[in-house]
């Protein structure tokens, strides 16, 4: 009998109990649609805008409304007393005293009226003079605790200038990949030619810097030095003259930092770079270190927000930033062509960056920091972009996807559409919206020019490069920094930018106000976005 009732309502009990095919953790992710989680996240980033941008002008404008509801307090208090003031004889010794006397006498009529006055009449007095006072007040009490949040300094920055021995020319650089695989029997002529090509095409110049380890090859009577040894004389060659250089610069004592991070993506020794500096600077037994690795290009402004987080949570403390690439051990020694495009791209460079909240230090300060906003892509395309792996053959190196300027570029949008409403004028951010609204089929690019007076674009290859300056909008001026650093140093990775900076001080008049813009991308894949305001000439 229940079998017949299944068949006639078309179920079976076998079915009835069938259980959805199980789902990975990953297709769940991918499958999973937050809707309201998506309005609301929306939400706070507006709210974000609100506070990060418009803040400082509420609390302005509330501070005046505040100074002129009182003003107009004191001023119908004032005409009580302005008829007697007008009959006084124009003496000045006279003058005064009689200023003093009806001064003295309005004092004690008021307080001898608000003695005769119950508490209830009182307050009604008090409201009734003082009730528009009210929403002033709460603006201004609202405004503050919003705009609470610290302001981060940069107080000055200093670069590593590589010795001349570690300098190379185009041609040289090809030698010294000609005696490498001679030596190690892993290049051939094909894979020479191939690096030839990419590198008179890449935009680097004829003084750009290779690691001791490498560049001893030069001598045909030495070999190629990749030991652990070799790698750590570059970091601390570049890492520790760096920081000396900025503590020289700065006046500031190693043992005053409160906070050091340092980020290098592909060597990661044990013990890390951050203790090799604090040993060798003797840092303080309390002083919080952080050392970044595998971020890629991208890392130095990362650690820039890892530094600015600390300090906005600590008042009045001091974090150094270190940003450099190591690559003693990074030379590919295979075939596959899109690992060999490292070999001739990266470069040796470091930067060194203080920054504080410390009231005495702001006077010294060369920026602030306005914006930075950080974007991390995800999807298997972008993941896959710049990826260390092994070939083939079991050699291990970093390769380079094709389209990873088509890559660079949807991250870069994304960063810089949730940039834009922080800094870019209203003009501007309505003509992006009536663009949208009229679904004009080519959505309006906004001139960032209008919210930044300098540029410091990473210089990760000229290919890269040229689509920035196309999609942006930019001219061949704005790009001058990025183009000259790739020139004169090559891809430092991410330490390209503060090279970027200082030759815009160098070359550029920078005046107190003007906003530079850092743009920093990278393995991940990520791209990382920060705002400074000049604060001084």
């Amino acid at each position: 009998m229940n079998d017949g009732l299944h068949r006639r309502v078309g179920f079976s009990p076998a079915a009835g109990h069938r259980q959805p095919p199980s789902l990975t953790t990953g297709q769940k992710a991918v499958a999973y649609k937050p809707d309201i989680r998506i309005r609301m996240t929306a939400l706070r980033d507006y709210i974000s805008i609100f506070r990060s941008r418009y803040m400082d002008s509420l609390f302005g404008l509330a501070c005046a409304v505040l100074a002129y509801q009182l003003a107009a307090v004191l001023f119908r208090g004032l005409q009580v007393v302005e008829p007697e003031l007008l009959q006084l004889p124009n003496n000045t010794v006279l003058a005064a005293e009689n200023y003093a006397r009806v001064a003295g006498r309005a004092v004690r009529d008021a307080s001898r009226a608000a003695g005769d006055l119950r508490v209830l009449d009182a307050c009604r007095l008090a409201y009734d003079e003082l009730g528009w006072l009210w929403l002033p007040v709460l603006l201004v009490g609202l405004a503050y605790v919003l705009r609470r949040k610290s302001t981060v300094y940069l107080l000055d920055f200093t670069l590593f200038e590589p010795p001349e021995e570690w300098k190379v020319s185009q041609e040289e650089l090809i030698s010294l990949v000609r005696r490498i695989g001679h030596a190690k029997c892993s290049f051939n002529e094909e894979d020479l030619a191939f690096m030839e090509k990419v590198l008179s095409n890449s935009g680097t110049g004829d003084k750009t810097a290779w690691p001791p380890g490498i560049v001893r090859c030069l001598d045909p009577a030495l070999s190629q030095d990749e030991s652990l040894a070799c790698a750590r004389h570059e970091a601390e060659t570049i890492v520790c003259g760096a920081l000396e250089s900025l503590f020289r610069s700065t006046s500031i004592q190693p043992k005053e930092v409160d906070f050091l991070i340092i980020n290098c993506s592909l060597f990661s020794p044990t013990p890390s770079l951050c203790a090799m500096a604090s040993n060798r600077f003797r840092f303080r037994s309390n002083c919080r270190t952080f050392n970044l690795s595998g971020q890629g290009c991208s890392a130095s402004l990362l650690s820039v927000d890892l530094a600015a987080e600390l300090l906005q949570n600590n008042p009045n403390s001091i974090a150094v930033v270190v940003s450099t690439e190591l690559i003693t051990q990074s030379l590919y020694h295979g075939h596959e062509r899109s690992m060999l495009l490292q070999n001739t791209l990266f470069r040796c460079g470091g930067a060194a960056i203080a920054l504080t909240n410390k009231k005495r230090l702001i006077g010294r300060a060369k920026y602030r920091l306005r914006h930075l906003v950080r974007t991390q892509i995800t999807d298997d395309e972008s993941y896959s972009a710049v990826f260390q792996c092994e070939d083939e053959t079991g050699l291990a190196g970093v390769r380079l996807s094709k389209s990873i300027v088509q890559v660079a570029g949807n991250a870069m949008k994304v960063n810089l559409t949730q940039l834009g409403p922080l800094i870019l004028p209203l003009s501007e951010q309505l003509r992006v919206v009536w663009s949208i609204v009229n679904r004009s089929p080519k959505r309006y690019v906004p001139n960032f020019k209008s919210a930044i007076d300098h540029f410091c674009i990473h210089a990760g290859g000229r290919a890269v490069l040229d689509g920035i300056e196309k999609n942006l909008k930019l001219e061949s001026k704005d790009m001058l920094p990025s183009r000259t650093v790739l020139y004169e140093r090559g891809n430092t990775s991410s330490s390209s930018i503060w090279y970027e900076l200082r030759y815009i001080e160098e070359h550029a008049r920078l005046r107190r106000g003007q906003k530079v813009m850092q743009l920093a991308f990278g393995s991940g894949f990520k791209c990382n976005s920060a705002v400074w305001s000049c604060c001084k000439q």
